[in-house]
């Protein structure tokens, strides 16, 4: 006697899994074999799922990972997976600059502060429309008009940096052990709130908004997770997984609010363009706000964080590097010292852009070497289009981008590329033929491309060059003793993914770049004792 089954007999929970079986079947066979991206090489989580990437962000080694994924598949290769990053100057031109219609990627519009803002809109149109409202606020003609109210905070900053030790019998002995990337990004913070709000959050000189910096440390960490994994907001799941980081979000909020009244009643800084920008549209005989409050207070606190975090990583950096190769610690402060005759002559114009190369030789490899934004900006593709990107056509729906850190350490295009060497961007000694040297230009975009490009540029240049020029003609400088002195550097065992490099500053790649260290002494250089000219003579 047999006895026969229909699919009516089954109980539904086994129909039920059986589908759901047969479902994910068919999306890993389609995934691997018919989507459009299956011949691009790439980690094999990724064909699948943002899991991955969202691991990595999470963990703040995602551009670390990227530049992996490059030397293991390849120049191009499918990192989630609707996404395709290239490796490659010709790739990066195709997408930011000949791709200028290209919308930021949806996922963007995780990070954005209550609504969009220049950083996340998606529209390229009204990213134009914002931007020829901000812009102006950064350009190159109001930063020499902001130079002399950033002066101040340079003072400021280099005054905070010597603390005698306890016992020192004089000023000329080395002071006590300084956290740097607690002091940069106090710095950076006064700087741009000076800027956007018309007055200083004086981080500087007062603690009691100093927790602002590792609130936006972890407030980018939070949003660096839901950018790859969105469905994280579901039940609220973020609140749970980040909660001191949410109330470190709202303690910011609460701060930027309390700027923005204030300033209210000032004139003259990037909030009151914000305020007062008025649209095309006439209302009443006036034209119509350009900008609701929401999208003022998202402008507003966006520009805080990016203009802060970035030029305190790079000013971290570049201090790191400074102290760990003693030829170009020496080489910058000879020049520094020989070009300025007082602290005070230290300026931009004529002197700092003609007379010290060796100062923007620095600063432009510390910027290639460890770029405060080290991941991959991504672009969509819209519906009924399609993009070219160094010869690979990409369909709709998918996203294309490059990894700024892997292709600043793309040996193709950089020699000896994990090696601090500002020399390479010196005509006169680099070791670069004029044809590998424009190679190099192509392959470096420390603030990204074309329309999307950095508004702040201009002001991290100055800060840097101005905090830099300042600090090493003032002070003698060396990393801490101990284990305190290896904060900020790879791990001399191996260590992570990435960090085994002694030598390199280490970023957390969470969106924006954050840092930890370097940890150094300081001590007042005797300023009018007579100059060496060796390069050779100032010691560590």
């Amino acid at each position: 006697m047999h006895t026969t089954y229909s699919l009516a007999s089954l109980p539904w929970g086994i129909l039920g899994v059986g589908a759901v079986i047969l479902a994910i079947l068919a999306y890993v066979v389609y995934q691997v074999y018919f989507h459009p991206l299956a011949k691009y090489p790439g980690p094999w989580l990724g064909k699948f799922t943002e899991a991955g990437a969202a691991y990595h962000a999470v963990k703040g080694d995602l551009h670390l990972h990227i530049w992996w994924c490059h030397q293991k598949y390849g120049p191009v290769i499918r990192y989630t997976p609707n996404l395709v990053i290239f490796n490659t100057a010709s790739g990066m031109k195709d997408i930011y600059v000949r791709g200028k219609d290209l919308r930021k990627d949806v996922h963007y519009g995780v990070i954005q502060l209550g609504t969009k803002n220049l950083l996340t809109v998606t529209s390229p149109k009204e990213h134009a429309r914002r931007n020829k409202i901000i812009s102006p606020g950064f350009s190159s003609t109001a930063m020499r008009e902001f130079e002399p109210r950033l002066l101040v905070h340079v003072r400021k900053f280099c005054d905070s940096l010597y603390r005698p030790r306890p016992g020192s019998k004089s000023n000329s002995s080395w002071g006590e052990p300084m956290v740097m990337s607690d002091w940069c990004s106090y710095f950076a913070f006064d700087v741009i709130t000076e800027l956007v709000f018309g007055k200083a959050c004086n981080l500087l000189e007062s603690q009691q908004h100093r927790c602002t910096v590792y609130d936006i440390s972890g407030m980018m960490k939070r949003l660096s997770l839901l950018m790859y994994a969105p469905y994280v907001f579901l039940g609220r799941l973020d609140r749970k997984l980040f909660p001191g980081e949410m109330r470190g979000m709202k303690r910011y909020h609460r701060l930027v609010n309390s700027m923005m009244a204030d300033a209210a009643s000032m004139s003259g800084h990037v909030f009151s363009r914000l305020t007062n920008a008025r649209d095309d549209k006439i209302t009443a005989g006036i034209g119509a706000p350009a900008f609701s409050d929401a999208d003022i207070y998202s402008e507003s606190a966006m520009l805080a964080v990016a203009g802060s975090d970035s030029t305190s990583v790079s000013l971290c950096a570049n201090l790191f590097y400074l102290a760990t190769y003693p030829h170009a610690y020496n080489r910058l402060a000879h020049e520094i010292r020989t070009t300025f005759p007082t602290l005070e002559s230290i300026r931009t114009g004529p002197l700092l852009l003609q007379e010290c190369p060796y100062l923007h030789a620095c600063i432009k490899e510390t910027l290639r070497i460890s770029p405060a934004v080290a991941g991959c900006p991504y672009r969509r593709i819209e519906k009924g289009d399609t993009i070219v990107v160094d010869g690979h056509v990409i369909p709709e729906g998918c996203s294309v981008g490059t990894g700024i850190y892997s292709i600043h350490h793309n040996a193709d295009y950089f020699s000896r590329p994990d090696t601090f060497l500002p020399e390479r961007w010196l005509a006169s000694d680099g070791d670069e033929n004029p044809e590998q040297a424009s190679v190099t230009a192509a392959a470096y975009t420390p603030f990204s491309q074309g329309t999307r490009a950095c508004v702040g540029r201009h002001l991290a240049q100055m800060e840097l060059q101005l905090a830099l020029t300042s600090l090493i003609w003032q002070y003698d400088f060396r990393r801490a003793e101990g284990a305190a002195g290896e904060l900020g550097a790879g791990s001399r065992d191996g260590g992570e993914l990435g960090r085994s490099n002694p030598h390199e500053f280490q970023l957390y790649d969470h969106i924006i770049s954050q840092k930890r260290g370097p940890v150094l002494q300081f001590r007042p250089r005797k300023q009018h004792q007579q100059e060496v000219v060796s390069y050779f003579g100032f010691g560590l």
